[in-house]
């Protein structure tokens, strides 16, 4: 009994055996919730050059889907497809035969024409679409009675107008096809919460709007078979981030870990769960809900 014992240990961690005893299986297969899988599934994601955007189509392309990578640039595009299929591919519980399809788009999307030409080309090249996620945003610091009036209006549109746009492509599309969507826009903690001590008026207002926008579309859309919920982010690591504390200094991060209870800032990847189970079938009742 304790050799079988012996023998199945060191087939799980897969040491080999020249002459195993009994028949194990040296590898298995993962097992998880079905409804997990996003496989035969297109899934959208806006702003996934970089950052959380490029995590969320990472973790879409791991879970089985096909995916659309828009952004503002083509060439970064392609760029971040090219590493998301090299990281896969370094996964040693994906088959090696695996090659997600990937595409990328150039897309502005505070420009309603660029944003209904880059949807048009989407649908016609993956035949439909199940996912929307809109991870496209800006961030800045600036003290509100100095803050001037073109940048706050730049932070709307990108962060606001431009989820805005292609929830409403998205909507049109799954209403008229009689389609079941999901609808994933990206907000933040700082929907709710005034964050300290940067100076922020115009983000927050902006992620606030997003986070009232989606439960919004949730009331509207919902007796159409269209899911919408917002994901709201505390304090991630991302390029954004990484780029603000070299301007602003060290001491601001500092500041931050005293008020998060884990006593440090997350990783984007630590997202690519929560966004996985957001689109897929497995949180087939979750719809206006801000996950925070």
């Amino acid at each position: 009994m304790a050799t079988l014992r012996t023998a199945a240990r060191r087939l799980v961690l897969g040491q080999s055996f020249a002459k195993p005893i009994v028949s194990f299986q040296s590898h298995r297969s993962l097992m998880t919730l079905p409804s997990f899988s996003l496989e035969g599934k297109t899934c959208v994601v806006t702003g996934a050059a970089r950052g959380i955007g490029k995590e969320f189509l990472t973790a879409f392309a791991l879970s089985g889907a096909r995916g659309a990578c828009v952004d503002l640039s083509l060439q970064s595009g392609k760029d971040s497809i090219a590493h998301i299929k090299e990281h896969i591919s370094s996964q040693p519980t994906v088959s090696n035969s695996y090659d997600p399809e990937l595409r990328a788009y150039s897309c502005d999307v505070t420009s309603e024409s660029e944003v209904q030409e880059t949807w048009k080309s989407i649908v016609k090249d993956f035949g439909k679409v199940d996912v929307v996620v809109t991870a496209a945003g800006i961030v800045a610091n600036y003290e509100a009675e100095n803050y001037p009036y073109d940048r706050w209006k730049n932070m709307i549109d990108v962060n606001l107008n431009g989820s805005f746009l292609f929830a409403r492509e998205a909507g049109k599309y799954w209403i008229n096809q009689k389609l079941k969507g999901n609808l994933i826009l990206v907000s933040s903690m700082s929907a709710s919460i005034c964050v300290r001590p940067q100076k922020q008026a115009a983000y927050n207002a902006s992620k606030g709007a997003v986070s009232l926008l989606g439960r919004s579309l949730a009331t509207e859309w919902a007796d159409k078979g269209i899911r919408v919920n917002s994901l709201c982010p505390g304090y991630m690591k991302t390029d954004l981030i990484i780029g603000l504390l070299e301007h602003e200094g060290q001491e601001i991060e500092d500041n931050w870990v005293k008020d998060i209870p884990m006593g440090r800032l997350g990783h984007p990847s630590e997202l690519q769960g929560t966004v996985v189970w957001m689109a897929s079938d497995a949180s087939s009742y979750l719809n206006g809900s801000d996950i925070v």
